[in-house]
């Protein structure tokens, strides 16, 4: 029996997508990139959609992979999913510790969103992807308070000229920031869980481009307000909360729209817990004792989170220092799938 519907995988691939990349990645961009920053991100995003595309084709498929196949994906996946959770963990750690609390040790921090991983381990996949349903209107009113009063402040002239540096900065900006395009590979975690429905790729292909072409406007909006100022503004969305003051009498409306990314962000790394505990099911081979599984990944995790990626520079120099796995893998295991997938069309045409 198939646990997620169309509607919900697109639901919850919107909250993957925009949890991580409105966040820490505009000032990323913007640090390598300058004011080209905005071409740096539509680059990526069409790198994005393409390693959709063929995740999608993947899921249509849904292959079985075989034991030993299977296994040795998981290792990389594995790798890909601990590195999102440290992102994660930094970028919640940030948004909060930067508007509303005094500072907090991430090694206190990071407990409650561990426990909350931990618990999403023992939920079934149906239930997961329902908290997306549920959640998704308030998350979309966050979007549109947060961007939108800041539209009229825009002023263009920052980001001209146009590529006034050539290529190579945001061709750079992007290499070493490709980890924050990755919104396609949790879908192969639940490939054999999907209701393939009628125009299924379709559908999501339509979604996600709109989707990444308001990403793309998104950074083009941050640097045209903020300028060379850009790559200082930490977390992006929130400094956008100083326009969203003009809607109120008190000019306290940043605080609400904190909350609403902070449900975004946990929604996300909840779907990306649950991964690496599959991921590690899979290593294992354990069929059970998920609660074990779940809380060795969230000890293993806190260890490294205060004692190596305690600060955003420690975990963005590990990311930077290692491009060329990222971007490997970044194509090698979608490839893998979707050869898998082929091998078996072939097989059962035989």
């Amino acid at each position: 029996m198939k646990n997620v519907s169309t509607r919900q995988l697109i639901i919850f691939y919107c909250i993957y997508s925009f949890s991580i990349k409105f966040l820490m990645l505009p000032s990323l961009l913007a640090a390598t990139a300058g004011k080209d920053a905005w071409i740096a991100a539509g680059v990526g995003t069409v790198i994005e959609l393409a390693i959709l595309f063929v995740a999608l084709t993947v899921i249509t498929r849904q292959p079985k992979l075989p034991t030993i196949l299977s296994k040795a994906i998981m290792f990389p996946m594995l790798f890909i999913f601990l590195l999102q959770i440290f992102i994660l963990i930094n970028q919640a750690f940030h948004l909060l510790n930067d508007n509303m609390f005094e500072k907090v040790p991430v090694h206190y921090f990071s407990i409650p969103m561990l426990l909350l991983g931990v618990f999403v381990c023992l939920m079934p996949t149906r239930a997961i992807f329902r908290s997306g349903e549920i959640f998704f209107i308030f998350i979309i009113l966050g979007i549109a308070l947060s961007v939108f009063p800041a539209l009229t402040r825009i002023n263009p002239g920052e980001v001209l000229p146009i590529l006034d540096n050539g290529a190579k900065p945001f061709l750079k900006a992007l290499y070493l920031n490709l980890i924050y395009f990755e919104s396609a590979f949790f879908l192969l975690m639940f490939r054999n869980d999907i209701k393939v429905e009628k125009h299924f790729r379709k559908k999501f292909m339509t979604v996600a481009t709109i989707v990444g072409a308001f990403f793309v406007f998104f950074i083009f909006m941050f640097y045209a307000l903020f300028g060379p100022l850009a790559p200082m503004k930490n977390v992006a969305v929130t400094n956008l909360t100083i326009y969203s003051s003009y809607m109120t009498g008190n000019g306290r409306l940043d605080w609400v729209l904190v909350t609403m990314w902070l449900l975004l962000l946990l929604l996300r790394f909840g779907v990306t817990f649950f991964c690496a505990f599959m991921c590690l099911r899979n290593i294992t081979g354990l069929k059970k004792r998920a609660g074990i599984l779940g809380a060795g990944i969230a000890v293993f995790v806190w260890v490294v989170s205060t004692f190596v990626f305690s600060t955003s520079r420690n975990l963005n120099a590990f990311i930077h220092a290692i491009p060329w796995l990222i971007a490997s893998l970044y194509i090698a295991i979608p490839v893998a799938f979707f050869a898998a997938s082929l091998l078996q069309k072939r097989r059962r045409d035989v």
